[in-house]
């Protein structure tokens, strides 16, 4: 049997598959940066300030050699007042000791928070991943800036998206929503395609410009043209945020649900160790979900993975592995296989035993089309 390793949370878990058993393995494979490259990229790409702050919304692995390059360039610089912000509470302490090792404290901001602390520092630089999202197509500076700080925008984006299937992979209404939205004057970004291997490339600069020229670039290394198939196990790559909520493993399917036929299997690794997020998804299953507003302008965190079920999940058995209560995953349509073998055993009794299976990595930097779509 191949040793086929997939993400789960922050670690890999070995899926034992014989090989007739696969139909493809789907995962976006780039070349990296080595860390010369990394630094010159950064040193001619960004100019600090001498009151900067660094701002990210989604922490990433890949992002500790690019502000320890920031850093030491603040210290040569001698820059007074550099300030690192992140919305995240779940940053590993292996990565904080590591910062903290090379002088860099990271500090958690709140949503209420970001747009008054842009406003007191002179220049604010965004650190974010080039990623597929179900609701923007692309996630990156602009949509999380949006999603953090813009209310109103979120709720006219969300307008856009009702009844309306996920769009990974696309730019629709909601992305431009959210260019339009973060043209704020003294904003520049370090837009990143990067997976847990490394750095492919960085883009410096405003935050269309940039955003949009990650994007031609993750476009060519990140599509894969696939065969449909009957069923899938859909893993995020093994980063302590991917899949740390329902939400966000929500995503890695909905990026690549339509690689399955109608009536298929899922298989979803979702984990979840911080349960299923504050939004829209908790307020349903503890019954305090207003769900007339599912289909108006009122979006809440979470709010789009209630249009995409309804939409969805009749036509597919989805599957999820997770560390959260069964009885929550079932409220939402999800059923539940408890480890990865007995997923594949699902499927190899409902398929037969030489049935084909498709398994797609990283589902966040991965995007698959039919092998007839043109894209």
């Amino acid at each position: 049997m191949p040793e086929t390793w997939l993400g789960y949370g922050d670690s890999d878990v070995i899926l034992d598959i014989k090989y007739e058993n696969i139909l493809d393995i789907n995962k976006a494979e780039f070349p990296l940066l080595d860390n010369e490259s990394l630094y010159l990229e950064l040193e001619k790409g960004i100019k600090l300030h001498d009151s900067t702050l660094i701002l990210n919304f989604n922490p990433f692995i890949q992002m500790i050699p690019i502000l320890k390059i920031i850093n030491e360039k603040s210290k040569i610089n001698r820059i007074s007042d550099l300030e690192i912000n992140t919305l995240s509470t779940n940053i590993p302490l292996k990565v904080k000791r590591e910062l903290n090792e090379n002088g860099i404290t990271v500090r958690r901001v709140e949503c209420s928070e970001i747009l008054s602390k842009i406003k007191y520092f002179k220049k604010t630089i965004i650190l974010e991943t080039t990623e597929y999202d179900p609701f923007f197509g692309y996630k990156g500076a602009s949509t999380e800036l949006m999603r953090s700080s813009f209310p109103d925008e979120m709720n006219q984006a969300y307008a856009t998206i009702v009844d309306r299937p996920p769009q990974p992979g696309v730019m629709p209404e909601p992305l431009n929503i959210s260019l339009e939205t973060s043209k704020i004057s003294n904003i520049e970004t370090i837009q990143v395609i990067a997976n847990n291997d490394g750095i492919n490339s960085i883009y410096c600069g405003d935050i269309e410009s940039s955003f949009k020229k990650s994007i031609e670039e993750f476009n060519k290394i990140s599509k894969r043209k696939v065969e449909k198939s009957k069923s899938a196990f859909i893993s995020g790559n093994s980063n302590f945020n991917i899949q740390s909520t329902l939400g966000n493993s929500l995503n890695l399917l909905w990026n690549n649900y339509h690689a399955v036929k109608e009536n298929g299997t899922i298989i979803l690794l979702s984990e979840n160790k911080m349960g299923i997020g504050n939004g829209a998804l908790l307020q349903y299953v503890e019954n305090r979900l207003d769900q007339s507003g599912i289909k108006k302008n009122q979006y809440v965190k979470d709010l789009e993975h209630f249009n995409f079920l309804n939409l969805i999940k009749d036509k597919f058995d989805i599957y999820a592995i997770s560390a959260l209560p069964r009885v929550y995953l079932n409220k939402l349509g999800i059923k539940t296989v408890s480890r990865i073998q007995e997923g594949l055993e699902t499927i190899l009794m409902r398929y037969g035993k030489n049935s084909k299976i498709s398994i797609i990595l990283n589902s966040e930097l991965t995007h698959t089309l039919e092998h007839n779509i043109h894209q």
